[in-house]
Formats: C-alpha cells, sequence, structure tokens
C-alpha cells in the first residue's frame, strides 16, 4: 500500500456538527427537560440521526410532528429517549468490577455474620436487563439464599418491557461460558430464556435518574448494599451528574457501594464521598461510610486504593466466546489481504477508493458475505470522505459478523472521527473482549480515553497495546494496522505514554 493511501486512512475525516433545522434543537430540548439528557456539538448529529430513526418508526411525516409528538408522555417520547441513549449490554459483563459483590458484600456479610439481612442491590439504567440478571446470578453462584431484592430500573418502558420477557440473542451472552448457559439460560429457537427463578428474582421498574423519585423505601431504592449506575452519567452536564451522584449515595446503606463505568466523569470533585479505582472502573462509598470488617481477600486501603481485580488482559476477564470460532490470533496477516491481489484489493491500495468501494459493495451483493470485502468497503467510503455511508454500511456488517473484533474496532474508528468519543471508547472494548490481543483495539481505546482525560484508563490501554508489541510474536503485520509496521506502532505507543505522563 501506498504511503499516501496509508496517511488518508488515518487522517481524520470531518464531520459536519449541529442541528440542520431548530425543530431539532427544540425536540433535544424537550429532552433535556424531561430526562436531563445534553448534546453537545458533537453529539448533536448523531442525536438527529436517532431522531430521524425515531420519526420513521412512528410514522411522523416532519420534525414538527416529533415535537408535538414528544412533548406529552407517551409511545413516541418512549421511543426517542430509548433512540438517544445507548441501550447495548450483555451478561457478565466486566466480571472485575463485579467481584466487589462477592468481595466486598457477601464475604463481609458472612465474616460480621450478618447473613440473615436483606441484600439489596439496585442496577440504575439497566437497559434490557442482562446486569441486573447477572447479579441474580451470581449470588446464586455464591450460595447467597437469604433474603435478596435485585431491582432494575430504566428510562425506556420498551427496554424494560424486553427485560421482564426475559429473551435474548446470543449476542448478550457473548463471552459467557457453556456451563452458564446450560444453568442459567433455556434454549428457546434463535434466542435463549433466562431460567424461571432468577427472572422472578428480579424487579423491574420505570425511574428517571433527574427526578426526586429516589431514594424511597416506597419504590425500593433506598438502603442499598450495592449500586450499579454504569456508562449512564456520560449523557449529563456536570450539574446534573452532581445531582444525580448525590441522590445514589444517599440511597446507599452506610457501608454500601456505588459503582460506575470507565467512562462516566469522576464524582470526587462534584460531591462529598470516597473514592476507589478498579481496572473497570470507580467504586465509591458515601463520606460517612462506616468502618467495615477486613477480610483476607479484599484487604481495602486508606482512599483512594487500587483493588486487587484482575487486569484488562487478564485471562480471567475476557473468557472465550462459546458461540463462534475463536478470534483471529493477532500474529495473522491484515484479514483482507486474501483479496490483495483482486480489483478491489488493487484499487485499495492504489487509493481509488470510490472503486474499491463499489467493487466491494457489487462483490457483496453477488454473494460474497465475507469480513475482509466488508472491511474494504467501510475503510474505502471512510477514506473517500462519505463518514455517514460508511456508518450505514458497518451496521449491516456488525449485524452478519457481529463476533468480528475488527468491525468494532472500526466502528470505534468512526465514531472518534466524528467526535462521538465515548462512544468510540465503548467500541473499542467491544474490539478487546472479543480478542484479548487486538493491538490495534487497544490503541484505538487509548487515544478515546486521552480524549476523555481518562489518563489512567489511557495509560493502561497503551501498556497493554505495547506488552502485546514486544512480545516478538506479530511477525510483519499488525492485524487492523492497515500495513502500519510493528515497530511503528511501538514507537506510536511509547509516545503516547511518554506525553500522559506518570499515572497519579
Amino acid at each position: 500500500m501506498s504511503q499516501q493511501a496509508r496517511a488518508r486512512v488515518g487522517a481524520p475525516i470531518p464531520l459536519a456538527q449541529g442541528w440542520s433545522d431548530e425543530r431539532f434543537e427544540r425536540v433535544a430540548g424537550v429532552a433535556f427537560a424531561v430526562a436531563g439528557l445534553v448534546f453537545p456539538p458533537n453529539r448533536q448529529p448523531s442525536a438527529e440521526s436517532a431522531m430521524r430513526r425515531v420519526m420513521r418508526e412512528q410514522h411522523l411525516d416532519d420534525p414538527s410532528a416529533l415535537l408535538r409528538a414528544v412533548q406529552q408522555p407517551g409511545e413516541s417520547r418512549d421511543a426517542l429517549l430509548a433512540a438517544l441513549t445507548v441501550g447495548e449490554s450483555y451478561f457478565f459483563r466486566e466480571s472485575g468490577a463485579l467481584s466487589v459483590l462477592e468481595r466486598e458484600i457477601v464475604d463481609t456479610r458472612r465474616a460480621a455474620a450478618r447473613q440473615g439481612e436483606p441484600i439489596r442491590i439496585w442496577s440504575a439504567g439497566c437497559a434490557t436487563g442482562e446486569e441486573p440478571y447477572t447479579l441474580a446470578m451470581l449470588l446464586r453462584e455464591l450460595g447467597v439464599q437469604g433474603d435478596v431484592s435485585i431491582l432494575g430500573t430504566d428510562i425506556s418502558r420498551p427496554r424494560l418491557d424486553a427485560a421482564g420477557r426475559g429473551r435474548y440473542t446470543q449476542w448478550s451472552l457473548r463471552g459467557v461460558s457453556p456451563e452458564r448457559v446450560t444453568r442459567w439460560f433455556r434454549p428457546h429457537g434463535k434466542h435463549f430464556l433466562v431460567d424461571d427463578g432468577i427472572r422472578d428474582s428480579v424487579r423491574f421498574e420505570v425511574l428517571n435518574l433527574v427526578s426526586d423519585q429516589y431514594p424511597s423505601s416506597h419504590n425500593g431504592t433506598a438502603d442499598q448494599d450495592l449500586i450499579l449506575c454504569r456508562n449512564v452519567l456520560i449523557y449529563f452536564d456536570l450539574p446534573t451528574v452532581a445531582q444525580i451522584a448525590a441522590q445514589l449515595l444517599r440511597a446507599l446503606r452506610p457501608d454500601g457501594w456505588l459503582l460506575l463505568g470507565a467512562s462516566d466523569p469522576p464524582l470526587v470533585d462534584l460531591v462529598d464521598c470516597r473514592m476507589f479505582m478498579t481496572p473497570s472502573g470507580a467504586v465509591y462509598q458515601r463520606a460517612d461510610a462506616e468502618p467495615r470488617v477486613q477480610t483476607p481477600r479484599a484487604p481495602w486501603l486508606a482512599t483512594p486504593v487500587v483493588l486487587d481485580f484482575p487486569t484488562p488482559d487478564d485471562t480471567r476477564e475476557i473468557p472465550p466466546a462459546p458461540f463462534t470460532t475463536a478470534p483471529a490470533p493477532a500474529h495473522e496477516p491484515i484479514r483482507y489481504v486474501s483479496i490483495s491481489t483482486s480489483t478491489v484489493g488493487e484499487a485499495y491500495a492504489r487509493g481509488d477508493y470510490r472503486a474499491a468501494a463499489d467493487q466491494a459493495e457489487r462483490s457483496i451483493e453477488r454473494g460474497a458475505d465475507d469480513v475482509p470485502h466488508w472491511i474494504v468497503w467501510i475503510r474505502s467510503l471512510a477514506n473517500a470522505g462519505d463518514l455517514e455511508r460508511a456508518g450505514e454500511v458497518m451496521s449491516a456488517a456488525i449485524d452478519r459478523h457481529r463476533m468480528e473484533p475488527e468491525l468494532h474496532y472500526l466502528q470505534g474508528m468512526l465514531l472518534l472521527e466524528g467526535r462521538s468519543v465515548a462512544e468510540g471508547a465503548r467500541a473499542a472494548r467491544r474490539a478487546i473482549y472479543l480478542d484479548r490481543d487486538f493491538v490495534m483495539g487497544y490503541m484505538l481505546l487509548g487515544d478515546a480515553l486521552s480524549r476523555l482525560a481518562d489518563d489512567l484508563g489511557a495509560r493502561r490501554a497503551f501498556e497493554n497495546a505495547l506488552r502485546l508489541l514486544e512480545r516478538g510474536t506479530l511477525g510483519a503485520t499488525v492485524v487492523a494496522a492497515d500495513g502500519v509496521s510493528p515497530e511503528r506502532l511501538r514507537q506510536i505507543a511509547a509516545d503516547r505514554l511518554r506525553t500522559l505522563g506518570t499515572a497519579q
């Protein structure tokens, strides 16, 4: 591939920002008034795209009709709020963070002879229910038989309806061991049904986190041992984050825990609390947290502290996916090299991206539904500047090949080019989840986290990339690097670590 072509692959592709019609801005104003959602300029194009999708689904002719429909509670408003937030989740997500359930609640309860007290857990922003069901399964696996209250809340009624049905596809079970699938799920056609006992142990309720409806004993949101609110606060401005955080901390027992996601803003500068760091995100306690019984497995120190949980590159953190063949190891050639001698590959290599995109599209239409052709099509569109079409093709490709890490990596690249940084970080994490040796996934995650001012997370990502590159087993090419040599990638990762400085 020519140097010019390589340069264009990594070059930023501008994306128009702002609302195309002031009526979409007024719809966004409704979303802010109702749910506290904010849309800075970099998120406005994706938000408008979501609004247009709601218009199609609700058979609304124009933005004025959408505005009228969402000004009152009902199906259209529910659809809007669901479309403007990410509802994607999966079972046994970020098991390192979930270790706090065993180490600091169940084990501590046993050590303090508090087994008779009910354990209260709340999954705030639970989407379609994978997280609260996972918590119920974990408690059963830990032998907890006493009184347990598990609550899942979300602002979206359609998502909670889906959660109540307890029916999921293989995508929600990616990475779950076959033993757990057999134990906790029942096959039903192409879907998997959650065990009836698990489903009956979780209660779902609609709850708006910007409301004053919590903490309250009436809806079961008070006196929680554990609250998980992961990657939810990214949708709010800082005053709203502070309001929600203060309420969530008040909803804890004096020795309870609040877990946030890796992309959520830190709370220590916004509210009075104690903060601990884990490889999977921040963990918080109330400022007046009571002394705890220390157990040998969880030697918590004075705040702040790094917990002894599995690291992101630990094999326990990212188990193999049971429903597909294992992802290609990182030392294999770039995946589309196999078609580099075809007309598609030749057009891409010489930088004729329009021709390469057209040829890849025709090949796929004729039945060449393989990942390399999709990758060439997506990259060609992006390099030709057609970012919107590249995103559409990306969605179709992931629908067909959901377990392919390189597609999720490319999705993350497109999101970062469109300045949807938090969403790009999540796509990078999905790629790494599917292939823990995916160098470019760690490089992308490091870039995204550094833009989010998460220097600690960015440093960890670049260190993981550098560790993989220094193994010396990659050969001359790196998957998804588009021809950039391992040596050059090592230099880039080392340079990024130097610019981040020493993590505190």
